[in-house]
């Protein structure tokens, strides 16, 4: 499967959008922070396998929102299909493929759940760590899914078979059914053994009942009666503190009641007017010491009127001043600019070598179309000379060739002599045939050699080859024909015919390259007399154009020199026409203030000094001014916070006067009284509330009095209480059990029947137990075979896993760990020195590497499904640059047999290096925008 587009109607912060993956199998979304790249990762999970809860739903759809929650997704399957998957929430999916066939989404799945997707396709950097904590069984358990199609369905089908065998029977339980059955079986046994024993004693039973009965009705009127006594007195236990604090409360409360009557609120608002009495005297205190002051300040301040009659004069000359200031720091930087570009012309001309000068710089072409015209002549210059350089290779190569072709023939000679002789030295006659046969077929051979040669030189090259072949096929001819006419040929006449064939080739190969090398070395002549002629050419256009140059190669140089530092004449010029008007302003500024400085009898023409002179009696005026004005707002203060003053006292004596007081000690006494007295009401009115509440009604609280008075229930205690109806219940405890069981044993004596019965229900309880027991065999050997089946899963998978994850882990980390092992402490490493470290013991980033190749492994053992993607989102921050290269590497390779879509918000260098593979999410818009803003 390989997912090409989202169409997404509303999601997340996504409404009425469409995303176009590349088209690359490695795909990357890049996105800022809040740019949708969860939710994109969200929208995938709820379009394969539904939508979350209503609780996880709301983060993605809102409460306030309208209008279809969802959208389709397009994907090409392994079949090579397009198909288009809708889904709505509230909706079935809907898959359709794209010539409008209808498909069955379920089958197509394959049993895949969100579980196990998620386990192993699908993960975020959280679920990239959760794989630390799986068990060997819970690995065992993914790879029972990769090996099996619907792991979800066998899953839960193995959970309700040990789930039905834990209800039938437990080795320990006793709420399971047969449990319960042979604990039945146990009790009415023992029944039936006591019966036998009990048919005796019948008579005495039954006085024993009587008596017990009448003994039990007395003990139930003392409980009774204890109930009653012990409910009277926790009464009034609970209520007895609030009873004797309401009876101090009223005794107190009849003492204030003859005291005058208080004003209301009296003391807080005397008191609040004493604190603003003090806060204005203190503030009266302070403006006297300021007004104080501020006289003395004025006093000492001289104010010289010279300088304000003159002051629009010298505002003019101020003015002035600002503009020379900016002229100036203008003109200096102009001279530094000048001096600057001097100093870079002289060293363009110093570059440029001793031929070059002012002149001659000036003197030079500067035609905007030189530098490109002056590119494409030294471009043909220099592919010409390309060519012969080639040329001079190919002819070094051929003749590399030739040489070894004929070390080769004279090498076959050689050996053509040594089996002549051999040939001969087994039969004479044989040898006299072959060597006729040999004279004439080398014969033949060097006839067509020669004549190839001829062609070569008289035509063309091309003619030698087909006159060569047409001379060997004659020879072969010769020499076949002459081996059907002696009847059958030795094993050493075949040897000498390969031997033949073997030299007639290599002399073709031979005369091939001899031609190839005249016909290249001509080639060379042509291309060398036309490189020089292209020089030469120009080597006098540049002249025209006033650059002399030695070397062509140095000419772009030369040439863009000569630019520069006419570009750098001029603008030395244009500098000096600036500066000229700036010097004259600088000096008729000059003139005016020494002019000025004289008016005011300074000996110095000095701007700043005559402003700071001016600037100073300014602000002796002001400063004098201000004063003045201060001093006559804090008379007015004064005078506002006396007036304050008289009304606060007048309204602290009203206060004495309502509290029938002569001085503020007897107020503040009278006030303690009457604040008292308010909170005894509260008290007594909250206590004899909730006195009537714990006592239910007025006469009970009555009674309760009548309780405290009298001393009723003094030395009682609660434990007393306990102890004595702990005695009575255990009494009628005892007395009912024995009568319980003596009742029970007559009524089971007093039936004909009762052993007969128990007799009966031991078979049933047999025949029972048996049939339950058949059950709970038939669940226990199905999930037997279950175990089995996960456990041969575990034995053939789960080492081909560790190894895979393991080989990715060296990968990963430069063979800096070797191995990978899983046992019931979790995952180990064995790291090159041979040391074996914990999982927990590895850095974070280094982890996090390790279950990334965890991930990797599980996935390689999904082989009968359809190929999911792998989605990862932001589960790689924790890398380092070196690995996190390494990781790209192998992702990119796990891309060439299913799909891959990486999340990230962090740019690396693999995503400029392929741009093509990059979605980039804009966090504003949400709109997909071009890889290429990446870097």
């Amino acid at each position: 499967m390989k997912i090409t587009s989202l169409e997404i109607a509303q999601f997340g912060r996504f409404t009425q959008n469409k995303i176009i993956l590349p088209s690359s199998s490695f795909a990357i979304i890049y996105g800022k922070n809040e740019a949708g790249k969860s939710t994109v990762m969200q929208f995938i999970l709820s379009l394969l396998f539904g939508f979350p809860q209503k609780k996880v739903l709301e983060k993605w759809k809102g409460k306030h929102q309208s209008g279809p929650f969802g959208g389709s997704l397009s994907f090409i399957a392994d079949d090579g299909v397009t198909y288009r998957l809708d889904r709505s929430l509230g909706e079935n999916p809907h898959l359709v493929s794209a010539n409008g066939t209808p498909g069955d989404f379920h089958a197509f799945m394959r049993g895949m759940d969100q579980i196990l997707y998620k386990n192993v396709f699908c993960f975020d950097l959280d679920g990239l760590r959760n794989i630390e904590q799986k068990t060997p069984t819970d690995l065992n358990d993914l790879l029972l899914g990769a090996g099996m199609i619907g792991s979800g369905a066998l899953g839960k089908l193995e959970q309700m078979l040990e789930k039905n065998c834990g209800q039938l029977f437990k080795k320990s339980g006793k709420k399971p059914q047969i449990n319960q059955l042979f604990a039945d079986l146990n009790n009415c046994s023992a029944d039936l053994k006591l019966w036998e024993q009990k048919l005796d004693t019948f008579q005495t039973l039954q006085e024993n009942i009587n008596t017990n009965k009448i003994h039990l009705a007395e003990l139930e009127n003392q409980e009774k009666n204890l109930q009653q006594q012990y409910h009277q007195w926790t009464s009034f236990s609970a209520t007895k503190p609030l009873l004797l604090n309401l009876r101090a409360m009223e005794s107190e409360m009849k003492d204030l009641e003859n005291l005058p009557e208080f004003p209301l609120n009296g003391k807080e608002n005397y008191v609040d007017l004493c604190k603003t009495e003090r806060t204005l005297h203190d503030e009266c205190t302070t403006l006297n010491d300021q007004i104080e002051t501020l006289d003395e300040s004025i006093r000492v301040i001289h104010v010289d009127a010279q300088w304000l009659e003159e002051e629009p004069a010298l505002n003019q000359l101020f003015h002035q001043a600002t503009v020379h200031e900016q002229n100036e720091r203008e003109r200096y930087r102009l001279k530094a600019e000048l001096l600057e570009q001097r100093a870079q012309f002289e060293t363009l001309v110093r570059q440029l070598g001793p031929k070059w000068s002012i002149e001659s710089i000036r003197n030079a072409s500067s035609s905007f179309s030189l530098s490109a015209e002056l590119k494409e002549k030294l471009a043909v210059w220099k592919e010409k000379l390309k060519d012969c350089q080639d040329s001079e290779r190919d002819i070094k190569r051929a003749k590399e060739k030739v040489h070894f072709l004929e070390k080769r023939m004279q090498e076959m000679r050689a050996d053509s002599l040594t089996v002549g002789s051999r040939t001969t030295s087994r039969a004479q006659s044989p040898a006299n045939h072959s060597s006729q046969r040999s004279f004439v077929f080398w014969t033949i051979l060097v006839i067509a050699i020669a004549l190839s040669i001829s062609s070569a030189w008289l035509i063309t090259p091309l003619t030698a080859i087909p006159v060569f072949l047409f001379g060997g096929v004659m020879a072969g001819g010769f020499l076949i024909f002459s081996r059907q006419g002696s009847g059958n040929s030795s094993s050493a006449d075949q040897q000498e015919q390969r031997h033949l064939a073997e030299f007639s080739l290599i002399a073709d190969q031979l005369t091939t390259e001899k031609m190839s090398i005249e016909a290249k070395s001509e080639q060379l002549k042509a291309c060398a007399q036309l490189c020089k002629e292209r020089e030469e050419k120009l080597h006098v256009w540049l002249g025209e154009n006033g650059y002399a140059v030695d070397h062509l190669e140095w000419a772009e140089d030369i040439v863009h020199l000569v630019e520069r530092a006419k570009e750098k004449d001029h603008r030395i010029a244009l500098l000096m026409k600036q500066i000229q008007p700036l010097l004259q302003a600088h000096e008729a500024f000059e003139q005016e203030s020494i002019r000025i400085a004289q008016k005011f009898g300074l000996t110095e023409g000095d701007v700043p000094y005559i402003e700071k002179c001016y600037h100073q009696a300014r602000e002796k005026r002001n400063q004098r001014d201000d004063l003045l004005t201060k001093r006559v707002m804090l008379i007015n203060q004064k005078e506002r916070y006396t007036k304050r003053m008289i009304k606060l006292a007048e309204d602290k004596t009203h206060l004495l006067h309502l509290a029938n007081v002569e001085n503020e000690q007897q107020f503040y006494q009278a006030a303690e009284y009457a604040a008292r007295a308010h909170e005894l009401k509260k008290q007594i009115r909250e206590c004899r509330s909730q006195l009537i509440t714990l006592a239910g009604s007025e006469t009970r609280l009555k009674a309760l009095f009548s309780y405290l008075d009298d001393h009723k229930w003094e030395g009682n205690t609660e434990q007393a209480f306990k102890m004595r109806s702990a005695e009575l219940k255990e009494k009628m405890r005892t007395i009912r059990a024995q009568l319980a069981n003596d009742q029970a044993s007559c009524d089971n004596m007093e039936e004909n029947d009762s052993y007969r019965q128990t007799l009966d229900r031991y078979q049933a309880l047999r025949t029972e137990a048996n049939l339950t027991a058949k059950d709970w065999a038939v669940y226990q050997t199905a999930f037997w075979a279950i175990q089995k089946a996960k456990e041969q899963y575990r034995q053939h998978r789960l080492p081909r896993v560790m190894n895979e994850a393991s080989q990715y882990f060296q990968m990963i980390t430069d063979k800096r760990y070797e191995s990978l092992q899983l046992d019931e402490n979790g995952f180990s490493v064995r790291r090159s020195d041979g040391q074996n470290i914990s999982a927990v013991e590895l850095s974070r980033g280094t982890a996090e590497q390790l279950y990334l190749s965890l991930r990797l492994a599980l996935m390689g053992m999904f082989g009968d499904y359809e190929t999911f993607p792998l989605i990862i989102d932001d589960g790689f921050v924790n890398f380092d640059q070196d690995r996190s290269q390494k990781v790209y590497r192998i992702l990119k390779e796990v891309a060439k047999k299913r799909q891959v879509i990486l999340l990230t918000c962090h740019e690396h260098t693999f995503m400029h290096e392929h741009p093509e593979q990059v979605l980039v999410l804009n966090e504003q818009t949400n709109v997909q925008t071009n890889s290429s803003i990446i870097g």
